[in-house]
């Protein structure tokens, strides 16, 4: 993965990945090899889930455009009493995205706009309001994404739709409770939603394959590995 983006790669156990020593190692090795799209795509679980190959990883280049954090902002729950705004409630209480690791790569010129964009919900004194730093912060800054956390961000980022519809009741909750606990049912009951654009930007573009990877962790029951190229750390993997 070049310097100065954001990797990822579903850790779905392929053949490919195996072979390579991880998916992690797998997606640092494309660069240095090549390997066949067409045999990649007939035997990697989430390549062929997403029907394109190689869309099991992916970078995301920086700086971010702003079109990009404001795309996320627009994909936001409309209403907050929403079961969507209920697990981006929760996600930001529970994780405690503030925004500030988000804020650093801002300082640092990793994203091109020079301040968040916000959505706000509520009235004036009890107003809500989520910003793209929490929203970049989650998606690129919180290391691996488990399949309970990429459904949460696939809903509300509302880019999955449950038994045909994207779930908006609060009731729906137990609807998507039952996926988390049956990952048999996932693939039959749910479809990612978001589509590619000839009208979209690089980073558009590389966020919805980000959050084609979630969906593809999220059907196959495995974590999505996120990283920082430029970072030394490496972060843990499986074969």
């Amino acid at each position: 993965m070049s310097a100065g983006g954001f990797g990822y790669v579903v850790g779905d156990h392929g053949p490919d990945k195996v072979a390579a020593g991880g998916a992690v190692a797998f997606a640092a090795s494309l660069g240095d090899r090549l390997v066949d799209a067409q045999k990649h795509i007939a035997h990697c679980p989430a390549c062929s889930l997403l029907a394109r190959p190689f869309a099991c990883t992916g970078l995301i280049e920086t700086p971010l455009s702003a079109r990009g954090e404001e795309w996320l902002v627009e994909r936001l729950p409309t209403e907050i009493e929403s079961v969507g705004g209920f697990l981006l409630r929760k996600a930001i209480g529970d994780y405690g995205y503030d925004g500030a690791r988000a804020r650093d790569l801002r300082a640092a010129g990793r994203l091109a706009a020079t301040g968040a964009f916000e959505r706000h919900y509520g009235p004036f004194f009890r107003r809500f309001v989520v910003s793209s730093d929490q929203i970049v912060e989650e998606l690129l800054c919180a290391g691996d994404i488990s399949p309970a956390h990429a459904l949460a961000v696939l809903m509300h980022l509302q880019a999955l739709d449950v038994d045909g519809v994207v779930p908006t009741r609060m009731e729906d909750g137990d609807k998507l409770g039952a996926l988390v606990s049956s990952p048999s049912e996932r693939k039959t009951r749910c479809r990612f939603n978001i589509a590619a654009s000839d009208g979209d930007d690089a980073t558009v573009t590389a966020l919805k394959g980000l959050l084609a990877a979630l969906y593809a962790g999220f059907i196959l029951d495995t974590d999505v590995f996120v990283l920082d190229s430029e970072e030394r750390a490496q972060p843990g993997d499986t074969p």
